[in-house]
């Protein structure tokens, strides 16, 4: 088991700091790659272990890569000509790519095994699997998780609607529908994530957006062929709340992705007291970028409800951390999608930051927080996931004492440097 020691110091989160290429937007570049037979640029693209695993998943049904001077260069195959893969084709742990090739590969004329780690395999399926059978999949899963074996089939257009508060699930009837016999008609009842709908419409020529309502034609027109990954805002969400939490913070995060669908947390943390503000505003590849500037503030508790958690989805820990250090009482209602994420992260969350001293509980599907003015310290338990990690690892600057963090190299998955980014901020 490996530990990471995070000895007492004081930290300040001043200066400028990079964060990595977003991953959820890494994932859709490397796959909307593929459909151009020519050669596409992608600059700024995450090579973190997800998105790697989305690499070697096209790699093994003919897509192929090359790097120089840090830019990623892809030549697809065209979406009706990927090869049948001659093994089953591993997602590791990446949720996104096992999700999104489920949709990609469901019409193709060959058939496909998909399957991952010990964690992937714990995460449920049918919730992608039951929509793609209804435009004419042909799919079958391990009573509901991995491995899935998508059989040859013809996708169908017409109409669907999708109630699942999943942007992977969205994702996955959007790649299929590309790959169908007529246009389809995709109603969205949640708003989630919107950016394989940005990179599609900056890619190519075959989607129209109306509201909630996305039109798809299958065979994408190729037009565009760079693609420019902006700066991850879940990976930033760590250190602007460190920098929110301890004093004389003043930190600038550079060209970081501001999509609405993904910085609802800043206005959480804006309505908590926080000072936080945009500079520098551009787009990048079609999505919205700006510099994050964030200084030291004193926080207060919030309520969060339900129907604001699919925008909140992977920035929820270091919420409830923020949460558990400042002043008065919060509650985050609805967090059920959180038990199927790398770990059961209502669990993670509740019982790591109770270690270090929160005074936090858990009842049903919500999480109560009063607010501490200091932890303690302790051995934590990442449970292999990058996020809980992350956030053990920003709480400790708060914290009395030493902190350790057991399973600390998950965090690979989607920030490769994240400790070495971490002890920049740290002041003997």
């Amino acid at each position: 088991m490996s530990e990471y020691l995070i000895e007492k110091s004081k930290y300040i989160f001043s200066g400028e700091l990079k964060v990595p290429g977003d991953k959820s937007i890494s994932h859709r570049a490397v796959i909307l790659s593929t459909f151009n037979k020519d050669m596409t640029k992608i600059t700024n693209l995450l090579l973190s272990d997800d998105v790697k695993s989305t690499m070697y998943a096209v790699g093994s049904i003919g897509v192929m890569f090359a790097e120089n001077n840090g830019k990623i260069f892809t030549r697809g195959t065209g979406i009706r000509e990927y090869l049948e893969s001659p093994e089953t084709i591993d997602c590791g742990n990446s949720g996104t790519t096992a999700r999104l090739l489920t949709g990609l590969l469901s019409g193709q004329n060959f058939k496909s095994v998909l399957d991952g780690d010990k964690s992937l395999r714990l995460r449920p399926m049918d919730r992608v699997k039951e929509p793609l059978e209804k435009i004419g999949a042909n799919i079958s899963t391990n009573n509901g998780n991995m491995p899935i074996t998508i059989n040859p089939s013809k996708i169908n257009g017409g109409n669907i609607k999708i109630t699942s508060p999943s942007a992977q699930v969205k994702s996955a009837v959007i790649l299929a529908g590309l790959t169908g016999d007529s246009e389809l008609n995709i109603e969205l009842e949640i708003e989630t994530r919107n950016h394989t709908e940005i990179m599609l419409n900056n890619f190519t020529e075959n989607i129209k957006i109306n509201g909630n309502k996305v039109l798809i034609t299958p065979d994408p027109k190729i037009i565009n062929d760079t693609i420019d990954v902006p700066n991850d805002p879940s990976s930033a969400a760590f250190f602007i709340i460190g920098a929110l939490l301890n004093v004389n913070s003043h930190l600038i995060l550079s060209q970081v992705c501001i999509n609405p669908s993904r910085v609802k947390f800043i206005d959480i943390l804006k309505e908590m007291g926080g000072d936080i503000s945009f500079e520098n505003k551009g787009i990048l590849s079609g999505e919205p970028v700006a510099d994050i500037i964030v200084k030291s503030s004193s926080l207060k508790g919030i309520n969060i409800n339900k129907n604001d958690i699919p925008k909140l989805i992977d920035e929820i820990p270091v919420i409830a951390l923020a949460m558990s250090l400042a002043q008065g009482g919060s509650k985050i209602e609805g967090l059920n999608e959180l038990r199927f994420k790398e770990s059961d992260r209502i669990t993670s969350i509740v019982s790591q930051l109770s270690i270090l001293g929160a005074n936090i509980k858990n009842i049903g599907d919500d999480i109560e927080i009063s607010g501490v003015e200091e932890f303690k310290g302790g051995l934590c338990d990442s449970f292999n996931d990058h996020r809980i990690a992350m956030m053990i690892a920003i709480a400790s600057t708060r914290c009395k004492n030493d902190v350790k963090i057991s399973n600390y190299n998950c965090v690979d998955i989607s920030y490769p440097n994240f400790f070495e980014s971490f002890t920049k901020f740290k002041k003997d």
